[in-house]
């Protein structure tokens, strides 16, 4: 009897041992087919991103097409019109211009915004260079409260006078600018040679047309408001702009 009920009780606790392993066998298998559905999921959202971002790129070289177009051949009709007016005004200004200077009066043109002189004999071309203008910004002395502006004055000018092989008398600002001692006036400390390359061409007020050791920075507005340029441009300025030489600069 008490075999029989022993045995019994071992069949009823692996009975419900199965019974258990069963169910957890089941729920596994369902959270695994969960997690395979899930995957199916991110697979083809992957697959719909893709083709999105595929759809977005050909969108955007197909705006960027249009937009040339649109850039080549203007909706607003009036554009070529305008611009018609524009070349008539200039054809007009520039009739003005050689009557004005004259057609064979030779004059200098620098264009402030552009970094560019130009030599010219009525309306002809004779030289164009790249040339550096006043940078722009004001220097304080704290010490004195006196202020100097960088910049290249606009306007009608005349080539006052020409030197070759100029030495720079360095002004205060110079000074000021290097956190240096102000020298009196008349100091050797003063002298600069080769600052200014080898010709000067002065508009008067202190500023010049001058040579520059820095090249490299032309094209650009890099001076104190003089007006720079390279060595083998301002050698021929220097010999063809007289003195008188009307300098006009805007």
């Amino acid at each position: 009897m008490i075999r029989n009920a022993l045995l019994a009780a071992w069949f009823l606790a692996f009975s419900f041992l199965l019974f258990r392993a069963s169910r957890s066998v089941s729920a596994f298998s369902g959270r695994l087919e969960a997690l395979r559905e899930t995957s199916r999921r991110l697979d083809e959202d992957s697959r719909e991103l893709a083709d999105i971002s595929r759809k977005i790129r050909a969108r955007e070289k197909e705006m960027g097409s249009l937009l040339k177009i649109v850039n080549l051949m203007p909706e607003d009709r009036g554009f070529l019109r305008t611009q018609k007016v524009v070349s008539d005004e200039v054809h007009v200004l520039r009739r003005k211009a050689r009557k004005w200077i004259g057609p064979s009066i030779v004059h200098i043109v620098v264009d402030t915004k552009a970094n560019k002189l130009y030599l010219k004999k009525g309306q002809e071309l004779l030289m164009e260079a790249d040339c550096s203008v006043g940078r722009g910004g004001t220097l304080r002395d704290k010490a004195t409260g006196r202020a100097w502006e960088f910049v290249t004055p606009l306007g009608e000018f005349r080539i006052q006078n020409k030197m070759e092989d100029p030495v720079w008398i360095k002004p205060d600002w110079a000074f000021v600018e290097s956190k240096e001692p102000i020298p009196p006036p008349g100091d050797p400390s003063r002298r600069a040679e080769g600052e200014l390359g080898a010709f000067v061409l002065s508009l008067g007020d202190g500023y010049l047309i001058h040579g520059t050791k820095h090249e490299e920075f032309l094209g650009t507005a890099v001076s104190h408001g003089c007006v720079r340029l390279g060595a083998d441009n301002l050698k021929k300025l220097y010999e063809s702009a007289p003195t008188g030489t009307k300098v006009y600069i805007y």
